[in-house]
């Protein structure tokens, strides 16, 4: 009597469309995140800024994939292979420019967000209150100045004491 192997779920597709590019097919012009223009309507600076906005995303994706993974030294690494890899006309280059549009695009949606409801600002007032906050309850309860003296007292009751 053999049992039978359960089957795999099915697989969930991401709700975000990504790119697909043929290698050397990349036209920065094509990109998501310039969809609102017509290719006849962009110059070549504006090609450039978003070939470089992509180059730059798919660093910020290299970079944060490499440290989580390693550490800061790894996450430099990664950032910068993958910043070049998005140059490069292959499959590898292909896929860093695309993980490069997504992070761009979501950079331009959550722009659209903080213009909407203004969440910068919010959180930077909410921050300033928070500071003040906390200045005024160690102003009271001299808080800094307790942790401070129980800290120096820690350390007279850990240090060795001279003969």
């Amino acid at each position: 009597m053999s049992n039978p192997q359960p089957s795999a779920p099915p697989r969930n597709e991401p709700e975000f469309a990504v790119p697909a590019y043929a290698v050397g097919d990349y036209d920065p012009t094509e990109s998501t995140i310039n969809t609102a223009q017509s290719n006849s309507d962009l110059d070549a600076n504006s090609d450039n800024k978003v070939r470089d906005s992509v180059i730059g995303g798919a660093a910020v994706v290299g970079g944060v994939a490499g440290l989580v993974i390693a550490g800061p030294i790894l996450g430099l690494v990664g950032a910068v292979g993958a910043g070049v890899l998005a140059t490069q006309s292959n499959k590898a280059g292909d896929v860093a420019r695309a993980s490069g549009d997504v992070v761009v695009a979501a950079g331009d949606r959550a722009k659209k967000i903080d213009k909407k409801h203004h969440v910068v600002d919010k959180t930077k007032n909410a921050t300033k209150s928070a500071l003040q906050s906390a200045k005024k309850f160690d102003e009271k309860h001299q808080v800094g100045q307790k942790m401070s003296n129980g800290l120096k007292g820690l350390a007279d009751k850990i240090r060795p004491k001279k003969k």
